[in-house]
């Protein structure tokens, strides 16, 4: 990420130590006390020192968004960030800003990285702009805040999937939700290997896939089937079905997706058509993938003037806050 504007803030300790100094240096002025003017010099000196340091703390750090993210839009998501220390020494107490939210890193050990998320509610599907990124850090003494701004490239920002909540009788139609019972599988047939849940029958346990070196006193992990059950249901979502043309397109995803989540947690067989591509899976497998696809449909919507604003002026003034 290309990082640009250095800032520069007093914080609140900052802020009454800049007051207490002021009113030393009048106090020394007045009364002609060399200790009041020794006092003084030596707290200027911290301020100095403090703003240095904080500036060099924040030196050769380099912070990349982790690849091939999927939000929700209209949710509360973490934005996920590789904080990345390129000095021999440590990193102490780096403060993360993307718009409102913020995280402190207490300390990342020399050549070392760490993860770090960040809130974040987008408010429409696609691809929206990320708010103000900012890095900083007040070490050591809180004093005065240097940061600066985090440029991130349009290919690098997170997919935003649309939001579920349309009503579930819209999907209960003869062309998306079929029971499994007609045709192959369905009566017990074996899917996958998966692990072993407590409680079920130790028939399902795969004994000789069994890894005995990794399975210590109190910490067992056995292979298990994942079989077919009977009447399970299986959802197709066809993009180009007629009973789907009648819905405008945006409202056709936050029912495909509501559909999809369903699938999800009830672990059904699902199958998703669409211009781009298809997928399908068996309960959570391809989640990302089917979140990916809806995400990039075109056309996506357009951005809002708030949006807009937030992605362009509001970026250059914030600066002079």
């Amino acid at each position: 990420m290309k990082r640009k504007r250095r800032e520069v803030r007093l914080s609140r300790p900052g802020k009454v130590f800049v007051g207490l100094t002021l009113a030393l240096g009048f106090a020394a002025v007045n009364t002609g006390n060399n200790v009041l003017f020794l006092l003084v010099s030596m707290m200027l000196s911290l301020m100095v020192l403090s703003g240095f340091v904080a500036m060099a703390n924040i030196w050769r750090v380099d912070v990349v968004l982790q690849p091939q993210q999927i939000l929700t839009a209209e949710q509360s998501g973490d934005v996920l960030l590789r904080v990345r220390n390129g000095r021999p020494w440590p990193l102490w107490l780096l403060e993360l800003r993307l718009g409102a939210s913020r995280q402190t890193v207490t300390r990342i050990g020399g050549r070392q990285e760490a993860l770090v998320a960040l809130r974040w509610c987008p408010d429409r599907r696609g691809q929206p702009l990320l708010p103000l990124l900012q890095m900083g850090s007040a070490f050591p003494f809180s004093f005065v805040w240097r940061g600066l701004q985090v440029n991130i490239p349009d290919a690098d920002l997170p997919w935003v999937a649309p939001a579920g909540g349309e009503d579930m009788a819209m999907t209960q139609n003869s062309g998306e939700q079929l029971p499994s019972s007609d045709r192959a599988g369905g009566q017990g047939d074996f899917l996958w290997i998966r692990n072993w849940r407590s409680g079920e029958s130790l028939h399902q346990i795969i004994w000789r896939r069994v890894d005995w070196s990794r399975n210590l006193p109190g910490i067992m992990h056995f292979p298990g089937r994942e079989q077919e059950k009977i009447g399970q249901e299986q959802v197709l979502l066809d993009w180009e079905s007629p009973f789907w043309l009648a819905f405008p397109p945006e409202q056709r995803l936050r029912i495909f997706r509501a559909a999809l989540d369903k699938a999800w947690n009830l672990g059904w067989s699902w199958q998703l058509l669409m211009p781009a591509g298809s997928k399908s899976g068996q309960g959570s497998a391809q989640r990302e993938d089917a979140l990916r696809m809806l995400a990039q449909h075109l056309p996506l919507p357009p951005a809002s003037a708030a949006t807009e604003e937030r992605g362009g002026w509001l970026r250059h003034w914030r600066f002079w806050q």
